[in-house]
């Protein structure tokens, strides 16, 4: 079980040249003949940004401070999930003429759609941050906690395309349900709005809410670079994530990550025989 596992991780290091090689055909192939490029990585959760700002600020009445801000820094990670895992569901249809002809370590396959949305999401952190520096926002040390936060999520958005992408190799309806399925899981996740809305309910709603890894690492990005406004004159705390909460997202994003990549490797070798 132990070498099945290391084997692999041995392999992405023995072949990184290979992983770089399609990781940056991923992203080639998303912005080939476009104009805007990179661009619409920022510009789709932006009206989308503006959508929701619209309905729940001015439509629905839901106050707070910086709503569209507050969406924005949950809606990047969320992003990043979602997006991830729907591109990697079809990986291995993509390259189905290179499977059928060539033995590589097919875990590449997922794994350079779920770097090629890292790339994406590191480059729309850098802008947001550079918009609190034109904002401006007062940068703080929690900042760093990003990196541990996305180090896990990029665990979790691995894991869960081990699964998908096989799934999807033997069924093409997956796809269709996956997509279905994220749009209730960004409503059950708190991208659109806060957690700090279930502190008038039992405190065991809120325990079971966070216990979605999502739910976690959405709010921990809005409450390290946003704050929680505390005291008489509303001054910003920014807040580590809860430690408990914190460890048990990254636990499951270990522990999905390790179950995917045993599924995948349990089935990879039927995939020349099924496309």
């Amino acid at each position: 079980m132990r070498e099945a596992l290391l084997l692999p991780l041995q392999q992405l290091w023995t072949h990184r040249d290979l992983l770089r090689e399609l990781t940056a055909r991923e992203l080639k192939i998303r912005y080939r003949r476009s104009f805007l490029g990179f661009f619409w990585t920022l510009l789709t959760p932006i009206y989308q940004v503006v959508i929701y700002t619209v309905v729940l600020k001015y439509i629905m009445g839901w106050g707070g401070r910086n709503l569209s801000v507050d969406i924005l820094v949950a809606l990047i990670p969320w992003t990043f999930f979602s997006v991830g895992v729907l591109n990697s569901c079809s990986a291995v249809i993509r390259y189905r003429n290179v499977v059928k002809k060539v033995y590589f370590p097919r875990h590449m396959l997922p794994l350079s759609t779920v770097l090629a949305n890292l790339v994406h999401l590191l480059l729309s952190t850098a802008v947001l941050l550079v918009f609190f520096l034109i904002r401006p926002v007062a940068f703080h040390e929690t900042f760093l906690m990003l990196i541990p936060l996305i180090i896990g999520q990029t665990l979790l958005v691995a894991g869960l395309s081990f699964f998908t992408a096989c799934a999807h190799t033997y069924y093409q309806d997956v796809e269709h349900l996956l997509g279905n399925l994220m749009q209730v899981a960004m409503f059950l996740s708190p991208v659109i709005y806060s957690a700090e809305r279930l502190n008038g309910h039992p405190p065991l709603y809120k325990h079971l809410f966070m216990c979605n890894p999502m739910a976690v690492y959405c709010e921990s990005w809005r409450g390290m670079l946003m704050g929680v406004p505390a005291g008489p004159h509303g001054d910003l705390i920014y807040q580590l994530p809860d430690p408990l909460y914190l460890a048990l997202a990254c636990g499951i994003s270990v522990v999905v990550f390790l179950l995917g990549l045993t599924f995948w490797q349990r089935h990879e070798w039927r995939f020349p025989e099924v496309i």
